[in-house]
């Protein structure tokens, strides 16, 4: 069994925590904050993402980052030449974004961290072993019955999703998997090909979007 460590740095999860929230994850709220959640050591304004530093501290215990890690690999599992979230870093980029203070990111918090212990705690209940313990048949059951709308944790699953899917889709390794090849000078845009456009068709019915 493979544990789940850490593979980015404050810097570059930062980085990824402000293209991130450019995207649908966060409302337009996030990007300025209005109230701040302080840390023992404190800090002040926004951070500069340009210079990014550390201002908050991570508040996932390593038990929820493990879960975290079995949760975005099933949603979202390896797929040669494609990594899986665990490989780049998503645990992380959920660590970070539940961590800062912004009146969304503070939102997930509460879903996402209680959700990751109540997983946990149900597969020991149920398989007698913890989530990242129990076989991956035992993982994937837990993870269908709660993906299915009007479970009492869908909730937490739909929001859970939504950050592992847009957190791998603004990494470079995203971008390669729907083939997007960033600001590149083109001469003229030929649009997508039918045969990317079936790729991402495929891709998006084999993940649930």
């Amino acid at each position: 069994m493979s544990y789940y460590t850490s593979k980015i740095d404050r810097r570059t999860a930062l980085k990824w925590l402000s293209a991130a929230a450019a995207t649908t994850l966060a409302a337009p709220k996030m990007v300025r904050a209005a109230t701040y959640v302080k840390t023992p050591n404190g800090y002040g304004t926004d951070p500069d993402m340009l210079n990014p530093t550390a201002p908050w501290e991570r508040i996932m215990t390593n038990r929820q980052l493990q879960v975290a890690a079995v949760m975005t690999d099933i949603i979202l599992p390896e797929e040669p030449p494609h990594p899986s979230p665990s490989q780049i870093g998503v645990p992380d980029f959920i660590n970070e974004w539940v961590s800062s203070p912004y009146e969304q990111t503070q939102k997930d918090k509460k879903i996402v961290l209680g959700g990751l212990d109540w997983i946990d705690a149900v597969s020991k209940s149920r398989f007698g072993a913890g989530y990242v313990e129990t076989p991956a048949e035992n993982q994937t059951k837990i993870m269908a019955e709660i993906a299915k709308a009007g479970n009492a944790n869908y909730k937490f699953f739909d929001r859970f999703r939504t950050l592992t899917l847009g957190g791998y889709y603004t990494t470079p390794a995203g971008f390669k998997d729907i083939g997007y090849i960033g600001n590149v000078p083109l001469e003229h845009y030929p649009g997508p090909t039918d045969e990317m456009k079936a790729m991402l068709e495929t891709r998006m019915k084999e993940i649930g979007i």
